[in-house]
Order: C-alpha cells, then sequence, then structure tokens
C-alpha cells in the first residue's frame, strides 16, 4: 500500500473544503467523494475526521452568526420604535397631524381602545383565558427506568447504538 504524499493529501483537503460550503450537494455525492479518496485507513479516517469538524466549526459559527443577527436586529428594532415615538411627539408637539413627503406620508392616528388592567387585580374567570394543557407526550426515562428494572413496557423496548467521538 503506497503513501500519500503531502501534496496529495493537501488536494484531498481543497476536495472537502469545497465540499463543506456547498449546500446543494446530495449526501451520495459527498460519501462518493469521500470514498473515492487514496490512501490507507487510517489517514482516510484521519481525513474525514478533520472535514467532519471542520463542517461542526462551520455550522457553530453560522448559529453564533445568525444569534448576533438577531441581536443586532432587536437593537435596530428597539431604536426604530424610540425614534417613532420621538418623531410622534413632535407632532403632537407642534400640533401636525400629517405631512407628505414624495417616499411616505407621516400621519398621525388614533389607536382604538385598548384594555389596561390595574396591577394585582383579581378578574372574575370568566374575564380569563384557560390555556390548552399540552398535548400527552412519552416520558422515555419513565420508560427507561422501567424496562431497566425488567418491567415490560408494551411497543417500547430498549436499543443501544453506537456514535463516533472526535476527541481533541
Amino acid at each position: 500500500m503506497s503513501a500519500l504524499t503531502l501534496y496529495q493529501i493537501a488536494g484531498q483537503y481543497r476536495e472537502l473544503e469545497t465540499l463543506s460550503v456547498s449546500d446543494d450537494l446530495p449526501p451520495d455525492v459527498i460519501r462518493d467523494t469521500l470514498e473515492g479518496l487514496t490512501g490507507d485507513l487510517e489517514v482516510k479516517a484521519t481525513n474525514v475526521a478533520y472535514f467532519t469538524r471542520n463542517l461542526e466549526a462551520t455550522a457553530d459559527m453560522i448559529e453564533e452568526a445568525a444569534r448576533a443577527m438577531q441581536d443586532r436586529a432587536k437593537r435596530l428594532r428597539k431604536r426604530a420604535d424610540s425614534v417613532r415615538q420621538y418623531l410622534l411627539y413632535n407632532m403632537q408637539v407642534a400640533g401636525i397631524r400629517k405631512i407628505e413627503a414624495p417616499e411616505f406620508t407621516l400621519a398621525i392616528r388614533t389607536n382604538p381602545p385598548a384594555v389596561v388592567i390595574r396591577d394585582g387585580i383579581e378578574l372574575p374567570d370568566e374575564f380569563m383565558v384557560q390555556p390548552e394543557p399540552p398535548p400527552p407526550r412519552p416520558d422515555k426515562k419513565r420508560i427507561a427506568e422501567a424496562l431497566k428494572a425488567g418491567r415490560s413496557v408494551e411497543g417500547c423496548w430498549l436499543e443501544q447504538g453506537e456514535r463516533l467521538e472526535i476527541k481533541a
């Protein structure tokens, strides 16, 4: 069995990098490409593990960026609401109810009446909404405990699987 040169391994990493950024490749194509890598099993397994860790790191970075963007969007909406209130207040003080601009029209409108409830007040049941209870769902922890204790639970069993762990 011939050992891979560093250049060949680098080329394989470039192929893997191309796969990692492509969202439209079906899993079969990725699997076929990974299977097509040459070299002994340890080198191939190591390369695939690097590829897996790279995908996981990229997913983590995307999730973090999404959280940061959501936070930024919330801050911008809050700022926009504050500026909108500032504009409303100044138009009210000036007695201006409408401003027409080429791009949009600013107009002060009267909201429909809103119900305000004083804090600490107890309302009669007829004015309370009872949320629907969540539908029942299996308690897998209790089922597992029962099965481990030797009890029979119809339609349920314990299944021991395996996973691949990539540790640093």
